[in-house]
């Protein structure tokens, strides 16, 4: 016992130790996005998990410790990429309900392989600079993701929301941990973002999905609820709304970010004054939607 106590307290001495090892990248260009500014020939001391200074020029290398060449490269802060879904792997498998192709691949098997493969994935964030990411909804198992990240060396932050509360149902998605569930009343929308705090989510998410049977009205009272039961437990709310009126609602109603641009009309000046007023976050995003045609059309 004494042994295994012994050998406890030396793995964590040496543990901090590493923590605490002062490094300084040496030569490299600094690009710092904060001021537009590069800085060639630079040096960035980092002592233990903290940024100590960026300086220009020769330094004492005495205060430098472990140095490390970059001559030639170029140091900028990490990417964050704010619209990642982890359960969706962008091929052709992955939403069943938008294009259903499970007489060629089961979407349970689709689902399978992206969990196995989540390791690879965190490593590709990392290798394209991408430093911290966030996930705008999917299952329960979205927060064992965050969980995996959190103890993996190579992976970026993440922060989640958990399942998506929607005007409309996907069965198709739905293999016991449904990505997006319909939400039907203000109180059923309270008592699920109650149960999603539980797990300590990063942003609560609501898919706000209008159309001739789910106008914008008929769904604003959950939005409301929604959000009014989120910031109760301060958790801020992130609302897919791709129509102008709908983005509105949401914003008026409280939402702290918009994960889509409005695509039905160009906005007004009135819309673009209630972000500013409201200090909501705009996440434009790359959309996909139009390759699927070209896709299925083989161009």
């Amino acid at each position: 016992m004494k042994i295994r106590v012994a050998l406890v307290l030396a793995f964590s001495l040496l543990t901090a130790a590493l923590r605490a090892e002062k490094i300084s990248l040496v030569g490299a260009t600094v690009i710092n996005p904060a001021d537009d500014k590069m800085l060639p020939n630079a040096t960035v001391v980092i002592n233990g998990d903290k940024i100590e200074r960026v300086s220009m020029g020769k330094q004492d290398a005495a205060t430098l410790g472990k140095q490390v060449s970059c001559v030639g490269k170029f140091i900028l802060p990490g990417y964050i990429d704010t619209h990642v879904h982890f359960f969706q792997s962008a091929d052709l498998f992955t939403r069943p309900d938008a294009a259903d192709f499970n007489s060629v691949r089961s979407y349970k098997d689709e689902v399978a392989w992206v969990k196995s493969h989540l390791d690879d994935v965190f490593a590709r964030y990392i290798r394209s600079g991408i430093t911290s990411v966030v996930d705008v909804g999917g299952p329960m198992w979205n927060f064992e993701v965050r969980k995996k990240a959190n103890s993996t060396a190579k992976a970026p932050r993440v922060a989640v929301a958990g399942p998506l509360i929607s005007s409309v149902s996907r069965e198709k998605l739905d293999l016991g941990d449904p990505p997006i569930v319909k939400i039907d009343t203000p109180d059923q929308a309270r008592e699920f973002v109650r149960k999603l705090t539980e797990q300590k989510l990063d942003l609560v998410k609501i898919w706000y999905i209008v159309d001739k049977d789910h106008p914008v009205e008929s769904f604003r009272p959950i939005v409301r609820a929604t959000i009014e039961e989120s910031h109760a437990h301060k958790t801020r709310v992130a609302v897919h709304a791709t129509e102008l009126e709908t983005a509105r609602a949401a914003v008026e109603e409280g939402a702290d970010v918009l994960v889509h641009s409005v695509i039905d009309k160009p906005v007004d000046d009135a819309f673009v004054k209630l972000l500013k007023d409201r200090h909501v976050i705009l996440c434009p995003t790359l959309v996909v939607f139009e390759r699927y045609g070209r896709t299925f059309s083989h161009q």
